[in-house]
C-alpha cells in the first residue's frame, strides 16, 4: 500500500511538472507585449526572449522562413528528461542574424535541445565570437545533456560552434551533435576545450559537415581554420562527418589546422568521414585527420582523406603535452594528400613530451601519392622525428608515383614494418635515416625490417593493381595483395577489429587477409550488397534536374541522398530519399533538383550516396548532365572571401573551374588575371597592393573588394 502511495504521489508530481512546461512563440509578425504562448499571440523579438528564465520542459520555437536580428542569451536549464528547447516551427529553419555578436550563448547551464536554426554572423573580419556557445566555469561541476540538431551556422570570428569549460574538472556531460552545417567562420568549424584533461564525457558528433572554415590572418598564437577539433573528452564518436576547404587564412608559424582531430582525449574514435581539400597557411599541417597531443586509446579507422596540402593521418605529440599512447590507425585510405610543405600522407612527429608517443599500431591502409604541381616532395608514410616508442606498421599499401619516396624516416629504433606493400612503378624509393634504398630485398637484409622474428620475409614491391582512380572500390580478383598480408590476431594478438574500409568482415585466424584498407580473400563470404541499383538517369526536365533510380532488392536500406558536383569531385547533398528497408521487391525512385538553372554554365555531376540502417554508405556511378542551356549571367554566382579583407591576407575566389578571373582598381585598369583551378578555388595575388576599394570580376560578374590596412 505504501509504495502504491508513492508511485501515485510521483506520478502527481512528474505530471505537474509537465503541466508547468510551456511553448512560446517567436514571430515576425508577433508582438512582445503578448504572452507568447500561442501563434496567435507570438512575440516578436529575441530581446524579449532574452528577458525571460525558463523552465525545464519550456519550448521556444521561432518562426520558420523568417529571419531574427539580435543574439541568443539563453536564461534557464532544462533536464534530461525535460530540456529546454529551442527551435523552429512553420516551414523551414528560422535564421537568427546576430551581426558582431554570437548567436546564442548559454553559461553554466545544459539540459538544452538546440534544433533547426540557422545562426549567421557578420563574417570573420567584423564578427567577434561565436556562433553557437555552451560555457562552464562553475568549480567541481558537470552538466548533462546537450542535443545540438540540425543547425547551419556561419559567419562568426571564432568558431561555428564552441562547447567549452575552464576550471578545472569542470565538464559537460552527454553531448549529441548531429546533421549540422558549420561553415565559414574563422577558428574552426566545431569546437571543445577544457582546462583539465577529459573533463567532458561522452560525446557524439555524427553526420556533420565543416567547411570553409578559413583561419584568421590576424591571429599568430593558435592554429586556425580546423574543421571539426575535439579536446578534453573522456569517450568521443566521429562518424559520418565531412570536413573539406578550410584553414588556407591560418597564421600560426608554428603549426596549422586539420579537417578533423581531436587532443587531449581518452577513448576518441574518428570514423567512416572524409576530408578533402583542407589547407594551411603557413607550413606546416593542413591535413585530413590527427589524433594530437594528450590522446590515449584512440582509433583511426574506415576514414577516406584526399587532396589535402597536410597529412591525411597525423599522429602529433606537441611540447608540453600530458601522455599519448595506445594508437590505432587502420583501414583508412589516402589518396594524393601531402600536397604542400614535404609533408606526409602518414606522418608521426613527436616532441618526446610525456614519454613521446607510446604503443602505437598503424596496419591496413592504403595510400597513393603522385608528385603534387608545386614541386614539393611528399611522401607515403613519414617519421617525422624520434621520441616514440613501439611503432608497428603493418599491412599498408605504400604506392608512389614519379620520384616520391614509399617511406621516409628519420629514427629506426623502436619501429618495425611487416607485412607492406611498397610500390612505385618507375623506381622504388625508401630512405632509412639518410640512407636510400632502391628495392625491397636489399633494404630488408640491410635493416631487419619486413621479417617475422622467425626469419621468415614479409612485405611486397608488386603492383597492387588498385583501382584506378577510386582506390575504395575492391580489389579485382588478380591483385597479388589478396591473402598476402599477415593475420595480426594469429601472429601478434592484435584484434583488427570487426571490418575493414568497406564494411567487409576482416579474417579469422589464422586465415591471412589482404595489405590494404580492403579486404574480401579466398575463402571469406563477401558481405552482401546492402541494396541492388538497377537503374540510375538524370535528365534536364525544363529548369531544373530529375534524378530517377531503381532497385531490384533493399535490404536494411534506410535512404538515398542525391548529391552534386560542378567538377566531378567535390559533391553537396542535396536532399534525403527514404528507402525501403529490406525488400525484394523491385523499387523505383525521383528527385527533382530545381536549383539546375542557378548553376555555372558547364557539366553538371550526379551521384546518389545510399545509406543502410547501420550508417554503412555507398556510392553510384556519376551521371553528367549535358545539353543544359546555360542559365542567364544574373543568375550565375562566384564568391570573394574574406570581403572586406586585410591588405596582407589571401583573398579567394570561388567559381567555375577553368574560368578567368581579373582584379582592377577602381579606375578599371587590370592588376592581377588568374585562371580558376580544377576545385573551383583561386588566390588572387593581393600582397603589397595599398588599402583600398578594388573590382574582381568572372566573365560578365564582378563585385567590390575592400582591402583594409
Amino acid at each position: 500500500m505504501v509504495r502504491k502511495l508513492v508511485l501515485i504521489l510521483f506520478l502527481i508530481l512528474y505530471l505537474t511538472s509537465l503541466a508547468h512546461a510551456v511553448t512560446y512563440y517567436v514571430s515576425s509578425q508577433g508582438d512582445d507585449a503578448q504572452a507568447g504562448t500561442s501563434v496567435a499571440t507570438a512575440w516578436r523579438s529575441i530581446t524579449k526572449v532574452n528577458a525571460v528564465t525558463f523552465q525545464p520542459g519550456d519550448r521556444v520555437l521561432f518562426e520558420g522562413g523568417q529571419t531574427f536580428a539580435g543574439s541568443i542569451t539563453l536564461k534557464g536549464a532544462g533536464t534530461r528528461a525535460q530540456p529546454l528547447v529551442v527551435s523552429s516551427y512553420g516551414t523551414g529553419p528560422a535564421t537568427i542574424a546576430s551581426g558582431t555578436s554570437s548567436g546564442f550563448y548559454s553559461y553554466n547551464a545544459a539540459g538544452i535541445e538546440l534544433r533547426r536554426l540557422t545562426f549567421v554572423g557578420d563574417g570573420l573580419l567584423t564578427n567577434t565570437g561565436s556562433g553557437v556557445t555552451f560555457y562552464l566555469d562553475s568549480p567541481s561541476t558537470t552538466l548533462s545533456y546537450l542535443r545540438l540538431d540540425s543547425l547551419d551556422v556561419s559567419g562568426y570570428r571564432e568558431s561555428g560552434i564552441l562547447i567549452s569549460s575552464w576550471n578545472g574538472s569542470s565538464g559537460y556531460d552527454d553531448v549529441r551533435i548531429t546533421a549540422s552545417l558549420v561553415h565559414a567562420n574563422g577558428a574552426a568549424g566545431l569546437q571543445s576545450y577544457s582546462q583539465d584533461l577529459a573533463a567532458h564525457h561522452n560525446w557524439y558528433v555524427g553526420n556533420c559537415q565543416a567547411f570553409d572554415n578559413s583561419g584568421r590572418s590576424d591571429a599568430y598564437y593558435n592554429n586556425t581554420g580546423n574543421g571539426i577539433v575535439l579536446g578534453g573528452i573522456d569517450g568521443a564518436l566521429i562518424e559520418y562527418c565531412k570536413a573539406y576547404h578550410n584553414g588556407w587564412l591560418n597564421a600560426y608559424v608554428s603549426g596549422g589546422p586539420v579537417g578533423i582531430w581531436g587532443y587531449c582525449c581518452n577513448n576518441l574514435t574518428i570514423q567512416k568521414c572524409e576530408a578533402h581539400h583542407n589547407m594551411t597557411g603557413t607550413a606546416h599541417d593542413g591535413g585530413g585527420f590527427d589524433l594530437d597531443g594528450g590522446c590515449t586509446n584512440s582509433v583511426l579507422q574506415y576514414n577516406y582523406s584526399h587532396d589535402n596540402q597536410g597529412a591525411g593521418y597525423l599522429l602529433a605529440q606537441y611540447y608540453y603535452a600530458p601522455p599519448m599512447h595506445d594508437i590505432i590507425i587502420r583501414y583508412n585510405v589516402s589518396k594524393d594528400d601531402a600536397r604542400r610543405n614535404n609533408q606526409g600522407a602518414i606522418e608521426i612527429w613527436s616532441s618526446g613530451a610525456s614519454g613521446g608517443i607510446q604503443r602505437t599500431d598503424i596496419y591496413n591502409n592504403t595510400v597513393l601519392l603522385s608528385p603534387p604541381d608545386d614541386g614539393s616532395h611528399p611522401m607515403a608514410v613519414y617519421i617525422a622525428s624520434c621520441d616514440y616508442t613501439d611503432l608497428t606498421i603493418r599491412n599498408n599499401v605504400f604506392q608512389t608515383t614519379g620520384g616520391l619516396e614509399a617511406l621516409h624516416t628519420i629514427c629506426t629504433t623502436n619501429l618495425s614494418l611487416q607485412g607492406n606493400c611498397y610500390w612505385n612503378p618507375s623506381q622504388l624509393t625508401l630512405n632509412w635515416n639518410g640512407t636510400i634504398y632502391g628495392d625491397l630485398a636489399t633494404w630488408r637484409t640491410a635493416t631487419n625490417q619486413e621479417q617475422l622474428a622467425s626469419g621468415r620475409a614479409t612485405g611486397l614491391s608488386v603492383d597492387p593493381q588498385l583501382p584506378s582512380p577510386d582506390p575504395t572500390m575492391a580489389l579485382p580478383a588478380t591483385s597479388p595483395l589478396r591473402g598476402a598480408g599477415i593475420n595480426l590476431e594469429y601472429e601478434f594478438n592484435i584484434n583488427p577489429g570487426p571490418q575493414d574500409f568497406a564494411g567487409n568482415p576482416t579474417p579469422v585466424a589464422p586465415t591471412p587477409g589482404n595489405i590494404g584498407a580492403l579486404e574480401n580473400v579466398s575463402g571469406m563470404a563477401a558481405t552482401p550488397l546492402p541494396v541492388v541499383l538497377t537503374d540510375f538517369a538524370v535528365t534536364r526536365v525544363g529548369t531544373a534536374a530529375k534524378l530517377s533510380w531503381r532497385t531490384a532488392t533493399e535490404v536494411s536500406n534506410a535512404y538515398f541522398t542525391p548529391e552534386v558536383s560542378f567538377n566531378g569531385t567535390t559533391f553537396t547533398s542535396l536532399s534525403r530519399v527514404p528507402g525501403q528497408g529490406s525488400s525484394i521487391q523491385p523499387h523505383s525512385y525521383t528527385y527533382t533538383d530545381a536549383g539546375l538553372a542557378q548553376y555555372p554554365a558547364g557539366p553538371v555531376y550526379y551521384r546518389l550516396r545510399q545509406v543502410d540502417t547501420n550508417g554503412t554508405g555507398t556510392f553510384s556511378p556519376v551521371r553528367t548532365l549535358t545539353g543544359a542551356t546555360p542559365p542567364a549571367a544574373s543568375l550565375l554566382s562566384f564568391k570573394v572571401y574574406p570581403n572586406p579583407a586585410p591588405a596582407t591576407a589571401q583573398v579567394l575566389v570561388k567559381a567555375e573551374a577553368g574560368a578567368q578571373v581579373q582584379l582592377l582598381n577602381i579606375q578599371g585598369q587590370l592588376i592581377a588575371n588568374a585562371t580558376v583551378a580544377g576545385d573551383g578555388t583561386v588566390i588572387l595575388p593581393t600582397s603589397g597592393l595599398a588599402a583600398g576599394l578594388y573590382i574582381v570580376r568572372c566573365g560578365t560578374q564582378n563585385t567590390k573588394l575592400l582591402l583594409t590596412n
